[in-house]
């Protein structure tokens, strides 16, 4: 038996762009297999059901799928592409890629497919990334909050912030290549008093990377202070010197239950570059009654299914090498 080798058949990427009202089309690239191989054409494959690329679990009354044929093996930085066109728009569609030189096809590549895909951080149950959030909250004095159960948002006195909630997401799970649509940070309301709206905002953490199993009112890290400012009682510093300016804002009615934050550019920046990746804080209202207040189970909470979540919608640029064999007896 001899084996051609088909290897740098490099995971599939695609984008979709709409070419007219009911249409879609799907661009995909790869890197080229060697010339040894005497590839002639590559194949892109594609379903509305994913095992219909699969040989050993394809439903035999179905008919075969469909694939189109890519014969211009021109590189675009070091890549071939390839368009499939007239999809339905909106539909989620699988494709593999496989290779042919003449007589003989080579084995499917990873099958990719169009939709988004789902990841859930936070130690919850329904989490992919199980323990990937680490939080606590800081308040006008020298105590550590990391083992609590809540976390707080506080205004004291009038118009002052009094607490703020200082969270770590660890993103170093997400697949290669992903490529966020979107990110929303999930924390649930467990009591709420004062003003009947309450706008809580987030910003990145700068300048300084929290410790937060040491982090106080104080410091950052147990030991070296926050960057000195006057935005609260006392002026204590509160981390208030050390956080961007507001990414996102959510107005936090008094009713319990789960409260959302879009922080998708958040996480695409992280994404980018994770050195930049300090944390993200939660601020309390700035305008707001003395008093005023919004608390959060932590994720140190009792009932998992209270805990904080970051819910991210991503696509895959990249997907991992994979090796493809042809055989001819």
């Amino acid at each position: 038996m001899k084996i051609f080798n088909l290897v740098t058949l490099l995971g599939i990427f695609f984008f979709t762009a709409v070419s007219f009202a009911a249409d879609c089309t799907e661009k995909f690239s790869w890197s080229p297999n060697s010339e040894d191989d005497k590839v002639t054409e590559y194949r892109i494959y594609y379903s509305l059901v994913e095992n219909d690329l699969k040989p050993d679990l394809k439903d035999p009354l179905r008919p075969e799928p469909l694939f189109v044929t890519i014969t211009d093996f021109s590189l675009v930085e070091g890549r071939i592409v390839g368009d499939v066109p007239g999809l339905d728009c909106g539909e989620t569609y699988y494709f593999v890629c496989r290779a042919y030189n003449g007589a003989f096809e080579s084995d499917n590549s990873i099958i990719v497919d169009s939709g988004p895909m789902t990841a859930i951080f936070g130690s919850v149950p329904e989490a992919n990334y199980d323990g990937t959030i680490q939080d606590t909250y800081i308040n006008l004095n020298d105590k550590n909050n990391i083992t609590s159960q809540q976390l707080n948002t506080y205004t004291w006195p009038k118009n002052k912030v009094a607490n703020a909630i200082v969270m770590k997401i660890d993103l170093a799970q997400l697949p290669k290549g992903a490529r966020v649509q979107s990110a929303s940070l999930q924390l649930y309301a467990s009591e709420a008093g004062g003003d009947s709206e309450y706008n809580i905002s987030v910003h990145k953490m700068i300048q300084h990377n929290p410790v937060l199993l040491k982090a106080t009112g104080f410091t950052y890290d147990g030991t070296n202070s926050w960057t000195a400012n006057t935005n609260c009682y006392n002026d204590i510093p509160l981390a208030q010197a050390d956080i961007s300016p507001k990414a996102v804002e959510s107005s936090i009615d008094l009713s319990v239950g789960y409260k959302s934050w879009d922080v998708t550019d958040m996480v695409t920046d992280w994404l980018d570059d994770s050195k930049l990746n300090y944390g993200l804080l939660l601020n309390s209202d700035a305008v707001a009654s003395s008093d005023s207040h919004r608390f959060f189970a932590s994720s140190e909470a009792t009932d998992a299914n209270k805990r904080p979540k970051l819910v991210v919608k991503y696509t895959i640029e990249m997907l991992a090498p994979k090796i493809i064999n042809m055989y001819q007896n």
